[in-house]
């Protein structure tokens, strides 16, 4: 016997919803997947559905380059946007250590190579944050599987679960990310701080070695009243681990710098020149410092081809 009840239900049943066009689905879709601020990103996503240029400009993208990746669940720009300082330094190290090891390196050429390699990323990332995003999520649209796909409940619910935005992962990956940030940071800081510092003690070396031949030089002129070249002294010159010779030319030392110094040090010469006050006595002007008024200078070489920077500040110009 037919169940009449079930008749009634048939002809009351709302009728199946017709299918959405195409571009009512594409739009649904994209509301799904993008979540918060959908409005924002569908003007930028309709116009690139409409062929209009990629380029433009995204700043929350520019000020939080990889947070806001990883915000919106793109994780390889993400992360390789937050290890690219720590990458970039450890490759621009090597090379560095490479090229300090020539006789003259393009230092200037370096510096600004690095710090366009350094900044480049984080200026095209903000130009196509957008259009990034817009294919991110065109990706996450065309690789729903075809039994998700068909059915409109699970189509929405699997975007919304891909796209949307990630708070708790972007929070932890920016404090333990932010960590390895920091140190790239701080090596560009303190590593050129230790070569000079470095580059000090190797000059202060050089000085040092040079007191045992001033003090010659001063017994020289005492007994001769005159300034003697190396061959007056009648030894071999002092040498040091970062230092090739102490010599002395018509009264001056001029130490002259090797071995085992720095690049930027080696074969340069920092020249100490003696003079006579008006009382007798022996006065010395180290490197690009001058001699007091009413000193008579040696006559002989003076000045630094070492860089003021590496000097002690007796030594640098006035």
């Amino acid at each position: 016997m037919e169940n009449p009840y079930a008749r009634e239900a048939a002809a009351t049943a709302a009728p199946a919803p017709a299918p959405l066009t195409p571009e009512a689905q594409r739009l649904c879709d994209y509301e799904a997947a993008i979540g918060p601020n959908t409005g924002h990103y569908l003007k930028y996503f309709e116009a690139f559905d409409g062929g209009e240029s990629r380029a433009g400009w995204h700043w929350p993208a520019f000020f939080a380059t990889p947070w806001w990746f990883i915000y919106r669940k793109m994780w390889m720009p993400g992360i390789l946007s937050l290890v690219y300082p720590w990458i970039l330094a450890i490759v621009l190290g090597i090379v560095f250590a490479i090229l300090l090891a020539t006789r003259n390196p393009p230092v200037g050429a370096m510096v600004g190579i690095a710090s366009l390699l350094l900044i480049a990323p984080y200026v095209l990332l903000p130009i196509y944050a957008n259009a990034l995003y817009w294919r991110h999520i065109r990706r996450l649209i065309e690789r729903l599987p075809r039994s998700i796909a068909q059915v409109p409940e699970k189509r929405i619910a699997r975007l919304e679960r891909n796209g949307g935005t990630a708070v708790g992962p972007m929070l932890g990956i920016m404090v333990g990310g932010g960590f390895f940030l920091f140190i790239p940071m701080m090596a560009a800081i303190s590593i050129p701080a230790y070569q000079d510092y470095t580059i000090r003690s190797q000059v202060t070396e050089g000085l040092m070695l040079a007191s045992s031949v001033k003090a010659q030089v001063a017994e020289y002129w005492a007994q001769h009243q005159a300034w003697p070249d190396q061959a007056d002294l009648g030894q071999e010159t002092p040498s040091g681990k970062n230092v090739t010779q102490v010599s002395v030319q018509h009264g001056s030392v001029v130490i002259t710098y090797g071995n085992l110094a720095n690049p930027h040090i080696k074969d340069q010469r920092l020249a100490l020149l003696p003079g006579v006050s008006e009382g007798g006595d022996i006065v010395w002007a180290c490197g690009n410092a001058s001699l007091p008024a009413g000193v008579k200078s040696s006559g002989g070489p003076f000045g630094s081809d070492v860089a003021n920077k590496y000097l002690p500040k007796s030594c640098r110009e006035p």
